[in-house]
C-alpha cells in the first residue's frame, strides 16, 4: 500500500510546484546599463546559455537573490535560466524607454510622412478628376445642345417633307384635272364643229330644195 501511494504523491507535488511556477510569472525588464548573462543555474560560474541585453523582457519563474526566467529570443525558441534578481525590474530603464518611445516617435513621424503623400496625390487626382468632369460636362452640354437642334431641325424637315409630299399630290390632282378639262374642251369642241357641220348640210339641204322648188314653179 506504502509503495503505491509514492508515485501518486509524487506526481502531486510536480504538479503542485508546477502551478507555484506558473503562478509566479510575471512580466519584468532587464534594469543593468550592460548586458545580463543567462545562466544555466544560481551561480555566477554557472555556464551562460544566452546573453540579455538591457531592457530585454522576461518571464520571472522563481526568486528572490536568484530569478529563474524564461527568455524568448527572436527566434521563437524560449530558454530558461537564472539572472541576479538585483538585474531585473518591473519596468525597462529609462534608456530603454527612450529609444522605444524614439523609434515609436520615427515610426509615427514616417507614417505621417507617407500619409501627406499620400494625401498630396489624392489631391492632385481630385483635380484632375474634377478637370475631367468640367471638360466632360461641357462636351455633354454641346452634345445636348447639338442634339436638341438636330431634333428640331429633323422636325422641320419631316414637315417640308410632309408639305412636299401633299403640294406634290395636288400637283398631280390638278395635272389630272387640267387633262381632263382639256379632254372635255376637245370633245366639247368636235361635237360643236360636228353639229356646225350637220347643221351646216341641213341648211344646205334645204335652201337646195326650196331653189328647186322655185325653178319649177317658173316653167309653169
Amino acid at each position: 500500500m506504502k509503495k503505491s501511494r509514492i508515485p501518486t504523491v509524487f506526481i502531486m507535488l510536480l504538479i503542485m510546484i508546477f502551478m507555484s511556477q506558473a503562478s509566479w510569472a510575471a512580466r519584468a525588464y532587464i534594469t543593468d546599463s550592460a548586458p545580463v548573462p543567462l545562466r544555466s543555474a544560481p551561480n555566477k560560474q554557472k555556464k551562460a546559455i544566452a546573453t540579455l541585453p538591457p531592457g530585454t523582457s522576461v518571464e520571472v519563474l522563481k526568486a528572490p537573490e536568484w530569478t529563474m526566467v524564461r527568455y524568448t529570443p527572436e527566434s521563437g525558441d524560449p530558454k530558461n535560466g537564472w539572472v541576479p534578481t538585483s538585474s531585473i525590474g518591473s519596468r525597462p530603464p529609462e534608456e530603454t524607454l527612450t529609444k522605444e518611445l524614439e523609434a515609436e516617435n520615427s515610426a509615427l513621424k514616417e507614417k505621417l510622412a507617407n500619409l501627406e503623400r499620400e494625401k498630396n496625390e489624392l489631391t492632385q487626382k481630385q483635380n484632375e478628376l474634377s478637370e475631367k468632369l468640367g471638360k466632360l460636362t461641357g462636351s455633354y452640354e454641346s452634345l445636348k445642345n447639338g442634339s436638341a437642334d438636330y431634333l428640331k431641325l429633323k422636325q422641320e424637315y419631316d414637315s417640308a417633307k410632309s408639305t412636299l409630299s401633299s403640294a406634290q399630290e395636288n400637283i398631280q390632282t390638278l395635272m389630272q384635272e387640267n387633262e381632263n378639262l382639256k379632254l372635255s374642251q376637245k370633245i366639247k369642241w368636235f361635237g360643236a364643229g360636228g353639229l356646225v357641220l350637220v347643221l351646216g348640210w341641213f341648211i344646205g339641204w334645204i335652201t337646195g330644195r326650196q331653189g328647186k322648188k322655185r325653178r319649177s314653179s317658173y316653167f309653169f
